[in-house]
């Protein structure tokens, strides 16, 4: 008996729109259509119904779809109402389903669990249809398509294969050391395992570009009070996200914002302006924006270039960065602006602009451009997108690395351990952590037992 959950849920936006969508998916799902007074669709084949009440009233116009398994988006049986999309004709459809007694309520992501169950997609093209529904750049929607379609998941998998036929290797010179294997197999191994190492290290050089894409960067505009810090944010996210005054002080608490950096989301913080001041709700203001600037990936520096001193400001505020700096002198159509800056400071990105100027924003813009990573990549490459793929890769790595000092002859219980863990290791990116595939390799390579 099939004890897979039959479950539904809409699959489109909550509210009133032209049309939306209820997804049921299980093994009673063909029975849904019966509930509404209608026949059960062809495979595959849009079919018009009018669905009715248990009264015989129509309910709603609507476009049915039926997929069976296992040759459907979650290898269950699936039936698609596509009904308008007003509040009454959905909570009416999903009272109707509530009430059949083999049908469940879906939880979050339990469509995509289904079809990972059921071997239509591995973790890593779960994790990519997440990143594509929260896609904002165009980037992201790439790398996101991409890992959808294994460029993640195809390596890693072929990697593991690899360390498991090395596996299996070690373990006939383990089981069978008096008999005779070819003279080269402990160099084969040898060469295999340096080849995944590099492999292995050039994924873990990448310089974290799929986690930038992934989660983006972040960027706190800080400088003194009435420098343009407020005037800046709204330059570049081209509204009035922030309150610009002449009265210094404006600016008490942090104003967060996102904009698109050639595909990179950008979080711009503007934060209080530094001065001293007895303010007790100012100060706290001033004491998160260091904090803030201190945690930012890029500290954007604006200083009045008219006033004097503006240097000395661009020297203190530079040593909060632990990332990159932009320095903007603003102001520079009122005088004054020569000063001289530090060598070290004058080796970050820096710009001199007047902030009315309409075209200072595409100005800041493009040089924040040249500041981020440079990601355009070929889609074909892996890149770690999560924190768990990085640690699972750098656990693979050390196990082969660790493997590499023993003798592949006299050690080979241990360098077989080192393998099998980073076997598992990479098998935890994918969800295959099955140790058995060893020795199912040695038995159809070795003919174990003959």
């Amino acid at each position: 008996m099939n004890l897979s959950p039959t479950i539904f849920a809409i699959a489109t936006p909550p509210g009133r729109s032209a049309l939306a969508v209820v997804r049921i998916s299980g093994p009673q799902a063909h029975t849904v259509p019966s509930l509404f007074g209608v026949q059960l669709p062809r495979d595959r084949q849009a079919s018009r119904a009018f669905l009715k009440m248990s009264d015989g009233s129509v309910l709603d116009d609507v476009i049915l779809m039926s997929f069976s398994a296992p040759a459907s988006a979650t290898g269950e049986d699936i039936i698609e109402i596509h009904c308008h999309g007003s509040q009454a004709v959905m909570s009416a459809i999903l009272d109707i389903l509530s009430t059949a007694p083999c049908l469940r309520v879906a939880i979050a992501g339990e469509f995509t669990r289904q079809a990972l169950e059921n071997g239509k997609m591995d973790i890593t093209q779960a994790e990519g249809l997440a990143d594509l529904i929260d896609a904002e750049t165009s980037l992201q929607r790439r790398q996101a398509t991409a890992q959808m379609q294994g460029t993640l998941s195809k390596p890693v998998l072929a990697w593991r294969q690899d360390i498991i036929e090395l596996s299996a290797l070690l373990e006939a010179l383990i089981d069978f050391a008096d008999e005779e294997l070819p003279p080269e197999t402990v160099a084969h191994i040898t060469v295999q395992r340096q080849r995944l190492l590099d492999n292995l290290r050039d994924v873990l050089d990448h310089g974290r570009r799929g986690e930038i894409i992934r989660n983006g960067l972040t960027a706190a505009l800080v400088g003194p009070v009435n420098a343009g810090k407020s005037t800046a944010l709204n330059l570049l996210t081209g509204r009035p996200v922030a309150i610009v005054s002449q009265h210094a002080g404006t600016t008490r608490d942090i104003l967060e914002t996102k904009i698109d950096v050639s595909g990179i989301p950008l979080t711009l913080l503007d934060t209080a302006g530094l001065r001293e001041t007895r303010d007790e709700i100012e100060g706290e203001g001033i004491r998160r924006a260091k904090k803030r600037a201190r945690d930012a990936d890029i500290i954007i520096i604006i200083v009045d270039g008219s006033v004097s001193g503006w240097s000395q400001s661009v020297s203190e505020l530079a040593e909060w960065a632990t990332g990159q700096c932009l320095i903007i002198v603003n102001k520079a159509d009122r005088g004054h602006v020569p000063e001289t800056l530090s060598e070290t400071v004058s080796a970050h990105h820096s710009l001199y602009v007047s902030l009315q100027n309409k075209d200072a924003g595409s100005q800041i813009e493009a040089q924040l451009s040249k500041m981020v990573p440079s990601l355009n990549r070929d889609n074909g490459s892996a890149l770690i997108t999560r924190a768990r793929h990085r640690a699972a890769f750098v656990a693979a790595y050390e196990h082969l690395n660790n493997s590499v000092p023993l003798n592949i002859e006299t050690e080979s219980e241990l360098v077989a351990e080192e393998f099998r863990a980073a076997a598992t290791a990479l098998g935890r990116i994918t969800g295959h952590v099955d140790i058995e595939d060893v020795l199912d390799h040695v038995f159809s390579q070795f003919c174990i037992g003959k």
